[in-house]
């Protein structure tokens, strides 16, 4: 059974820690929300609006801060319930240490068409998930102030009651505000939960404006890594990876342009990894290549993409459609299904270790 643990900004600040006031003339207009969730810690966050800027006649531009609280001492399988400067209250569970049932969401690419990003927030929302991971591509331009409070308003329901881990997209530009509304303190890194190894890689910065051989680097350092943490895992039932860019696509005008997310295909062969999502591709796409299953989930609300080239002896099932998928974890077992907006099943298949 869950145990659960009420906590305050007030409590946290007299245990060492030290939340910012919230002075009047600020505003939140993200958050509150969970990152960083293990079963022992996790990072509360919150963008605070404190003040705006005119340029020109018409535009203002919103100045934000990013504000956050460390959560230590937690305990694995508990319901933390905290409070933040201004009274905004939020809810989550850390991560258990043992396999037991508990259910995930992953989607991505929701950077525009927000009545319709607005529609798959509510529909998973009412799914109650433990924790959800985000494809990539939050946003159109990450690098642009203005988009950011319309993502958090957007999401606000869902992310004060999960744990929540985002990875980076090309979309957002490797801007710095990614990195400190979430926490990011590295390019990648993993976390347990129950019986599963979640990986989260950073398929973007190698392809962001660095030198050819920063790039080659980076990519380098990444597969190093990604070989030896999965190493590491192979005592969890599964092994299950999440990244923005699809190392298979059924699109045509995609399929050469992924080749360095192609490299991490042997690794994971290897280590027998369950499952990779990833976004990018705004459609949703599943194929089966040497026992490793590949979902493209990019339908949050971005324009939809045609898929027109499927993979012979590879691609199992595609459609272009806005959606999500839900991971039902149990024991020995993960059900993954793939549900349309209009409440469709788009497919569902069970994984066993």
């Amino acid at each position: 059974m869950l145990k659960q643990t009420a906590l305050s900004a007030l409590l946290l600040c007299l245990s060492g820690l030290h939340p910012s006031r919230l002075f009047a003339e600020d505003k939140i207009v993200g958050g509150p929300f969970a990152v960083n969730v293990t079963g022992k810690s996790a990072t509360i966050g919150w963008v605070v609006q404190s003040g705006e800027v005119r340029v020109g006649e018409n535009r203002v531009v919103p100045v934000l801060r990013s504000e956050k609280i460390s959560m230590t001492g937690l305990k694995a399988g508990e319901t933390v319930t905290y409070t933040i400067p201004g009274g905004l209250r939020g809810t989550f569970k850390t991560a258990p240490a043992k396999p037991v049932a508990f259910e995930a969401v992953v989607f991505g690419d929701t950077r525009t068409r927000h009545d319709l990003h607005r529609k798959i927030i509510g529909a998973i929302e009412k799914t109650n998930p433990d924790l959800v991971f985000h494809t990539g591509d939050l946003v159109t331009d990450g690098l642009d102030v203005e988009q950011w409070p319309r993502f958090f308003d957007i999401e606000r329901v869902m992310l004060d009651k999960t744990a929540f881990f985002p990875v980076l997209g090309n979309h957002e530009r490797n801007s710095r505000r990614f990195y400190e509304f979430f926490d990011v303190s590295t390019p990648y890194y993993s976390v347990d939960w129950g019986g599963v190894h979640f990986v989260l890689l950073n398929s973007d910065l190698g392809n962001a404006a660095l030198s050819a051989q920063a790039r080659e680097s980076f990519w380098a350092e990444q597969l190093r890594w990604l070989d030896e943490d999965l190493a590491k895992a192979q005592k969890a039932e599964f092994r299950v990876v999440v990244m923005h860019h699809p190392p298979f696509t059924a699109m045509k005008s995609r399929q050469s342009g992924e080749t360095p997310v192609k490299a991490m295909v042997p690794i994971f062969e290897k280590h027998k990894v369950a499952v990779v999502f990833s976004g990018h591709d705004h459609n949703y796409q599943h194929h089966l290549n040497k026992g490793v299953h590949y979902v493209v989930t990019g339908g949050g609300g971005a324009p939809l993409y045609p898929v027109d080239a499927p993979i012979e002896g590879t691609t199992v099932k595609v459609e272009s459609t806005e959606h999500y998928v839900r991971l039902l974890a149990a024991p020995g077992s993960i059900r993954m299904e793939a549900i349309a907006l209009d409440g469709r099943m788009l497919e569902s298949l069970e994984l066993k270790p």
